[in-house]
């Protein structure tokens, strides 16, 4: 009796608790299918998974670098069943520019309007 009263407060909060999670906004972009990604602004990536679905990626601070052509972005939390999350710390490398750390702000489904392809 006491199983079925524990399994059934379980599937009620995670039931309520769907709508909240799926309220905020994020989308989840596993880093084991995380193919690709280019940058509109030192702030701003539009990120591909395998399947090619695009992920708006907003940083926090602006990377310097990151438009360059030749950046690499170095994940420090890298968990292959893990989606990418907020205040994740990614190390952008860009030649002139050196290593600038910036964190994950925001991860939204889709590419913002002015993105390109």
């Amino acid at each position: 009796m006491k199983k079925n009263a524990m399994l059934i407060g379980l599937v009620a909060g995670t039931m309520l608790a769907t709508p909240v999670i799926a309220a905020s906004g994020e989308a989840c972009l596993p880093h084991n299918r995380f193919m690709n990604w280019r940058a509109l602004d030192e702030q701003t990536l539009v990120m591909t998974d395998i399947r090619y679905n695009r992920y708006t990626v907003r940083m926090e601070p602006r990377c310097q670098g990151v438009t360059n052509g030749a950046a690499k972005l170095i994940f420090h939390t890298w968990q292959n069943l893990e989606c990418l999350r907020i205040g994740e710390i990614v190390t952008v490398t860009s030649p002139g520019v050196g290593e600038r750390q910036c964190a994950i702000a925001s991860v939204q489904a889709g590419a913002p309007a002015n993105a390109p392809g």
